[in-house]
């Protein structure tokens, strides 16, 4: 019995031994993924649409000239009962897109041409056709919130009219207004019969990009930028274009998604964007239900990220482990269902490093959004913003002016180059609980800022009543959207209203470039400070003996980062009593200074540097050990310990060995 206790300890002494060691010795161990730097590469996506130098001519010919559309992007798809086959060939330069569109069918029904041209030819039943581009990204023809843009090509033999889809079941297709009475489109039809008396049909389109339509009803697109579009043929029909005889019709091929090819160039140290994972967790009411907001599913998806929606009428759990993989986690509306646990696993997740975009509802003071915003030091106003100036009510135009300068807003841009001027904005306000500025925020620094901070008299109507009375709540500062970035390189923007992104608002250009320019700094992939050498000129120093650095640091294609601020980050053993001085030079790139490392508890100490600008996060350069020499008093280091410990190994072997034999049972001789 005592030789099996003696084992046993043995084997638990050796079990323990391993353990220490492995602390000791396994933590330095590290293993690197040769597979890490990943290119972004787009040319492999299909549907690419490529801007060119030459412009093919309008005139029903896909064969004016020698490769007139030998660059196009080519869709075949069917329209219509027998899935009749149909082509369509895209261009594009910078200012207007081109398509060239054939088929064959048995039917073609020209218009009555003998009827004045001032008179309607609507009433004549003839073929005719329309384009549709999807504004609203809602892959539906019109919508009652948000008209699609249209070209119809009602069979006159040059031209086309500009025009738009509002969803209504009668009279759906509308004539636009353009401001300078041009139309913006042109189209030319040909028509032949083949030997077999098919009709050949030839149509060649162009439409400007960017147009002054008066109504703003017209598409809007740029390089880098998609939309999808779909052709209606209707052969044998008025053109009232009623959308109850379209469907009866059988009129469309389906949607087909443009591809603009970027003009710009990315940048070295953008991940492969089809790695990246967001999650999108929806608690639904009327400003934040997924039809509303289908765009935000429809842009990250179209640019290859990784898309998981989530609904609050679900059950669906958000744990910390969930989002640990995660690159950008995006709750909208009031998310009245979070549990304690999800609440604190999102606010790790920020604090660890992580990106969270908040569009929200008006939510009582103590509703859970709140409870989450106020570990950020926020909070969202239990109802909506209004404008003591009635005739803005509760509907606001935010100018650029008022926007605060971010790189993000400036820069160069992956998702696009566009600029933003004026954004449409619905919903409710921020009041901040902490202090602006630099601070503590999660147990480490931080910085929380205005990002859009309204001049003028705004109100909360806590009553809902629609005017301005004492119970409201009056707002000499309105801020609508805001920023954290913290020091581990966590990043939130809260915006108070999930109604900047609804259907009606993000076909607005301008919601929908800050949009993607705000998603893409919090995926951070761009907006990072390069540095450009980084020097600790003394490793191995007297404790109580200043170490002399030096960091110089650029923004983007070598930009001057004008406010840059700087940290010293001195970590041994959790200790951070540090004289530290780190002077700016007046270049903005150059900092220079010194560290007395100070209550030093081992022979080491790992310094680094980390850097930020509003609008850029917080960047660290890379760790440097500096080693002090031996003074008395310091304790035994890890080098002597592992000694100690190997030492005192073979001792307890050699005792393990002796007990055995002491207390080992005596053989007894078999007696015959």
């Amino acid at each position: 019995m005592r030789t099996q206790r003696v084992k046993g300890l043995i084997f638990l002494s050796t079990i323990i031994l391993g353990l220490i060691l492995t602390s000791f010795f396994g933590a330095s161990m590290t293993f690197t993924d040769p597979n890490t730097d990943h290119q972004l590469d787009l040319t492999s996506t299909e549907d690419l649409v490529f801007l060119n130098s030459t412009s093919p001519i309008i005139d029903g010919d896909l064969e004016s000239f020698e490769g007139e559309w030998e660059n196009a992007t080519v869709y075949n798809t069917e329209f219509g009962t027998g899935n009749k086959a149909l082509t369509i060939r895209v261009l594009a330069n910078e200012t207007h897109l081109f398509m060239g569109i054939n088929y064959v069918s048995s039917i073609f029904i020209p218009v009555n041409t003998t009827i004045p041209v001032n008179e309607d030819f609507n009433n004549e039943t003839h073929t005719w056709y329309a384009i549709v581009f999807d504004r609203n990204y809602d892959k539906l023809a019109g919508s009652t919130l948000t008209p699609d843009d249209a070209i119809v090509i009602n069979y006159r033999e040059e031209g086309a009219q500009d025009a738009f889809i509002n969803g209504t079941k009668l009279n759906s297709i509308v004539m636009d207004v353009n401001v300078t009475g041009i139309e913006n489109s042109y189209a030319n039809v040909s028509e032949y019969e083949d030997d077999f008396h098919n009709h050949v049909v030839t149509i060649e389109v162009v439409k400007e990009l960017e147009s002054d339509d008066a109504i703003g009803n017209d598409i809007d697109l740029h390089a880098a930028e998609f939309i999808d579009f779909e052709m209606i043929v209707v052969e044998n029909a008025t053109a009232i274009y009623n959308r109850t005889l379209l469907g009866e019709k059988d009129a469309f091929t389906g949607w087909k998604i443009i591809r603009f090819v970027t003009l710009h160039n990315y940048f070295s140290y953008v991940e492969d964007i089809v790695d990246l994972d967001v999650i999108v967790h929806i608690s639904e009411s009327e400003a934040s239900n997924y039809d509303n907001l289908s765009s935000v599913d429809y842009f990250l998806i179209n640019y290859g990220v990784n898309v998981t929606f989530m609904f609050e009428s679900v059950d669906s759990d958000i744990t910390y482990r969930s989002l640990s993989y995660v690159d950008l986690l995006i709750l909208v509306g009031a998310q009245s269902d979070l549990s304690v646990d999800e609440i604190d696993a999102i606010a790790l997740y920020v604090a660890s490093g992580g990106s969270v975009y908040i569009l929200a509802d008006p939510v009582s003071k103590n509703g859970k959004l709140n409870q989450l915003l106020s570990k950020f030091g926020m909070e969202v106003y239990n109802s909506y913003l209004y404008s003591t100036d009635t005739a803005v009510n509760s509907s606001i135009e935010i100018d650029v002016s008022e926007i605060e300068s971010l790189p993000y807003m400036t820069g160069t841009n992956i998702f696009t180059d566009q600029s933003v001027n004026e954004i449409l904005y619905t919903g409710t306000a921020i009041n901040f609980t902490s202090d602006l500025g630099e601070g503590m925020f999660m147990y480490q620094e931080g910085d929380l800022y205005p990002i859009i901070n309204l001049t003028g008299d705004y109100y909360i109507d806590s009553d809902d009543n629609g005017e301005f009375n004492t119970e409201d709540i009056t707002l000499n500062d309105t801020i609508v959207q805001a920023g954290l970035e913290l020091q581990r390189g966590g990043r939130l923007i809260v915006t108070a209203s999930a109604d900047l992104l609804n259907a009606s608002y993000i076909a607005e250009r301008d919601n929908k470039i800050f949009f993607l320019r705000q998603i893409q700094w919090l995926m951070k992939l761009q907006n990072a400070i390069n540095f450009e050498n980084y020097i600790v000129e003394d490793v191995d120093i007297i404790e109580g003996e200043s170490i002399s650095v030096t960091v110089a640091a650029l923004g983007d294609n070598d930009t001057v980062l004008t406010d840059l601020r700087a940290w010293v980050v001195v970590q041994e053993l959790k200790s951070d009593r540090n004289n530290i001085t780190l002077t700016k030079h007046e270049d903005n790139i150059n900092f220079n200074g010194t560290i007395t490392p100070e209550g030093i508890k081992a022979n080491f100490v790992d310094i680094s540097i980390r850097l930020h600008q509003k609008g850029y996060g917080y960047n660290e350069t890379e760790l440097v050990e500096v080693f002090l020499e031996a003074v008395i008093g310091r304790p035994i280091s890890i080098e002597v310990t592992a000694t100690i410990i190997f030492v005192v190994s073979v001792g307890l072997a050699a005792l393990g060995a002796i007990a055995v034999k002491k207390y080992k049972k005596p053989e007894v001789e078999d007696k015959q």
